[in-house]
């Protein structure tokens, strides 16, 4: 199964915010993306090139992500992405 999504975080963030994620889960890293274990199966991260949202003078990175998951049930896929999701949830106020 295949799912995109856009993360508010620079390639530099999301590197630096896999060391956040359970020990074991990062298999391997490579300049676009990463592989992860998970369960009894692995999810591919394909980053596409940085962007930016422009709001006023404000501009705010993101990145096209594609998340391929292999060998995963619906419950493991539906429990790793809230997982991933929350490590890399960014916050302002």
């Amino acid at each position: 199964m295949e799912v995109r999504k856009d993360l508010g975080v620079s390639h530099a963030v999301f590197f630096r915010s896999l060391a956040q994620l359970p020990d074991g889960w990062v298999s391997e890293t490579h300049p676009e993306g990463a592989t992860l274990a998970y369960g009894g199966g692995r999810v591919t991260i394909e980053l596409e090139p940085e962007r930016e949202r422009r709001i006023g003078l404000i501009c705010i990175p993101f990145t096209p992500t594609v998340f391929r998951f292999e060998g995963l049930s619906d419950d493991e896929r539906e429990a790793f992405q809230s997982r991933f999701d929350l490590t890399f949830q960014r916050g302002g106020g």
